[in-house]
């Protein structure tokens, strides 16, 4: 809505929204009749918010700029390649977003990254060369990321992240008029509590954003890219603009590649990426018709292949057992739930095997169990790979850590449980085999292992005087 000067008004929302998505194309928030008619009014009403109100508030304020810096990546600046700039400005943006979702125990590795993010995307900011509206996508991502970079225990957390926000929106709005009635758009979302819900919504208002921004963006999805270096941010933009965001746990990696990845370039960046995209896939798919055909073989050799499951089932159900009694514990660290339930699979598989069925029957019962297995193990890699990304510090106690460190930790175990799955599965072990969870029991344990302490001197002798 504008007033009788022809100023964009937002009303600021306290209790209820009046105006609907009409509304909000027109340019105004109406609830309560509070209006908001400056970019640093809505300043105002951001530091009464959550941070992460913020934080999500100009990461979609960035993405909506980011076209206007994809032309950057096939120039050359004074010996710079403008791939590095608008590699920055999209580690910032990406950062903002995974900040403002991200579970508590990754905010401080998360924020540690934006702090990054937000130098390298001010650095590209700060090329005399750049075009006005590149020049300003790049502010509006070093913008986002001082927001995700702004530390929660700090007195002016919310101040800080409120102004980085809105400094992201007006840097947007210089790129594009219209950015400004979709923020809108976002703020209510926001306003009901629904981060999530932000970025499933598309990032314009209608299909038809202003063409010459979006030009950027076709240039770059239609680009010759045999190596396959963008291949993830193209993917990523796209998910962003449909509201339709990939996998946060994925991303959350990617903000956490380290920052050696990130200056030597985006080839580097893109072969860390594959690498983390294969560790949350898990193991290999199984191909079916090479999964009946070791099945054939599995039913060939029954009295071991049924002892093989049983000592297996046996095996986990022990060593967990032994970690419980020795630590003391009740249980395992939540991100080992998935390890607690693989000795039911076992059973089921050696049931089938010694099954008294048909053969055309137990060849499809065997299948479906190992099968449900392989759907097991590739859960507990997904959320290992994910798991050893947090801080592990105090998960369990340091007593607690030596009993793992001679069960579930130990070198015996994880070994034997990968010969396991991998004779189940009709592959030869590995070290790629159950690689997440050697790493993630692993670093347990050493963040987690006691310490002695350094040996006092000796107390000088006593002397009579």
């Amino acid at each position: 809505m504008r007033d009788m000067r022809g100023n964009l008004v937002l009303v600021k929302q306290r209790c209820r929204v009046r105006g609907g998505l009409f509304g909000l194309m027109r340019g105004f928030w109406v609830v309560d009749e509070v209006k908001i008619e400056s970019f640093g009014e809505l300043e105002e009403w951001l530091k009464t918010q959550d941070l992460r109100v913020s934080q999500a508030f100009a990461a979609r304020s960035a993405l909506r700029s980011l076209p206007a810096a994809m032309a950057l990546v096939d120039q050359t600046f004074r010996g710079k390649a403008g791939g590095q700039f608008l590699l920055a400005c999209l580690r910032a943006t990406l950062t903002s977003g995974v900040t403002s979702t991200c579970s508590p125990v990754n905010v401080n590795n998360v924020r540690v990254a934006a702090l990054s993010a937000s130098h390298s995307a001010s650095f590209a900011n700060s090329h005399s060369a750049l075009s006005k509206a590149t020049a300003s996508a790049c502010n509006s991502a070093a913008h986002s990321a001082r927001s995700a970079a702004v530390s929660i225990r700090s007195d002016t957390a919310n101040t800080t992240a409120a102004h980085a926000a809105c400094s992201a929106a007006i840097s947007t709005r210089s790129v594009s008029d219209r950015s400004f009635s979709a923020a809108l758009s976002d703020g209510e979302t926001l306003r009901a509590g629904e981060l999530f819900e932000t970025f499933s919504a598309p990032l314009w208002l209608d299909h038809t954003p202003e063409s010459a921004l979006l030009a950027g963006w076709e240039r770059f999805q239609t680009r010759d890219d045999p190596q396959g270096v963008w291949v993830f941010w193209e993917k990523w933009y796209r998910s962003m603009f449909e509201g339709t965001p990939m996998d946060w746990d994925l991303q959350l990696q990617a903000v956490l590649i380290d920052d050696k990845f990130w200056k030597e370039g985006p080839e580097a960046v893109a072969r860390a990426i594959r690498e983390i995209e294969q560790e949350l896939a898990g193991p290999a798919p199984l191909e079916e018709n090479v999964l009946r055909k070791h099945v054939e073989h599995l039913l060939k050799n029954p009295v071991l292949s049924e002892a093989t499951a049983l000592n297996s089932a046996e095996t986990i159900e022990r060593t967990i057992s032994d970690y419980l009694r020795g630590a003391p514990a009740n249980c395992l660290p939540e991100d080992l739930k998935h390890l607690e339930a693989l000795p039911q699979h076992f059973k089921a598989i050696a049931r089938v095997i010694g099954s008294r069925t048909s053969k055309n029957q137990k060849e499809n019962q065997l299948t479906d169990e190992i099968s449900k297995l392989h759907a097991r193990v590739a859960a507990l890699e997904k959320e290992l790979a994910v798991a050893k990304s947090k801080e592990l510090k105090g998960v369990i106690s340091q007593e607690a850590a030596k009993s793992f460190g001679k069960t579930i930790g130990s070198p015996l175990f994880w070994s034997g449980a990968a010969v396991s799955v991998g004779y189940f599965f009709g592959v030869a072990p590995s070290d790629m085999t159950l690689e997440n969870f050697r790493n993630y029991v692993e670093e347990l344990l050493r963040v987690n292992a006691a310490t002695t302490p350094p040996a006092q001197p000796p107390l000088p002798s006593s002397i009579n005087v």
